[in-house]
């Protein structure tokens, strides 16, 4: 089972180091946000499986929190779910105080709650730390680290860069297909690895290899592959794709899992520095 996530939070203050309740209540909500959006964005359908409960509050200064990580529908393992939320959350907010590049997962709604958890160092705030256990490093959000990683945040939501196309192919799920005001079909598609949803325009080709899918598949959000002309308003942010071709893909349950691909008598009965040692040595 993961461990909880541990948040502490300092205020700043003449007399105390205790947090405004204004200050509080607002980090611990965009922390609580970023957590459930960037699950989302991970989710192939956009459904979150984790409610995150607060199940442990220290008396001590700093002020610390521990929010345990529990399943939405009783019987849902969701300890795969909750390592890779962690995971990319930890990195995400890792990586922006130091560049500004877009983490996977981090949709303009996470770098808005993102932006804010920084800038309130600083602003009220003396010190947030986040602690995801798990192996994971803590982070320690410090007035001058804040101030950087919001100024890269800001950078993404913002960019300053001119807008380019490229020829290439996007993975991610048919979230619908609808008719614009004068008619002409728009697919919409979440990208997978930044959770953003773009429009994509189809040529008739792509058209009618929709249409050869049922309607009830593709409100099931149907894993495609989309290939044309990629609009960028900036460095990885997708505006726009100019559809040439698409891909079905198989549904997820439909892949073959782990114990489907792994031999477990691979090695014959042996150690596997046995089972090295004979390959090395030329013996079958």
């Amino acid at each position: 089972m993961t461990s909880p996530i541990r948040v502490t939070i300092r205020g700043r203050g003449t007399q105390t180091d205790a947090p405004t309740v204004e200050d509080l209540l607002a980090q611990l909500s965009d922390e609580f946000s970023i957590l459930r959006d960037v699950e989302t964005a991970i989710a192939e359908d956009g459904v979150a499986e984790i409610e995150w409960r607060v199940t442990g509050a220290s008396k001590k200064s700093p002020l610390a929190f521990e929010l345990t990580p529990f399943p939405r529908r009783h019987g849902v393992n969701i300890e795969l779910r909750t390592k890779q939320v962690k995971e990319q959350v930890c990195g995400g907010l890792q990586m922006l105080r130091s560049k500004a590049e877009r983490p996977s997962y981090f949709t303009d709604a996470v770098l808005e709650k993102a932006e804010k958890l920084f800038q309130r160092v600083g602003n009220g705030l003396d010190l947030t730390t986040i602690e995801f256990g798990d192996d994971l490093p803590a982070i320690d959000i410090t007035p001058l680290d804040a101030k950087a990683a919001a100024a890269n945040t800001i950078a993404i939501r913002l960019p300053k860069d001119k807008p380019y196309r490229e020829i290439g192919s996007v993975e991610g799920m048919l979230q619908r297909v609808e008719r614009d005001g004068y008619g002409h079909p728009l697919l919409s598609v979440k990208i997978r690895l930044s959770g953003e949803t773009v429009k994509c325009i189809p040529n008739e080709s792509v058209q009618r290899e929709v249409e050869r899918h049922e309607i009830g598949e593709i409100w099931e959000s149907r894993r495609v592959r989309v290939f044309g002309v990629i609009h960028y308003k900036a460095p990885g942010h997708v505006m726009q794709i100019d559809c040439d071709a698409i891909q079905f893909l198989r549904p997820k349950e439909e892949l073959p899992s782990a114990r489907d691909i792994v031999d477990e008598n691979f090695t014959g009965g042996l150690k596997s520095e046995e089972y090295l040692e004979r390959l090395r040595s030329g013996l079958s």
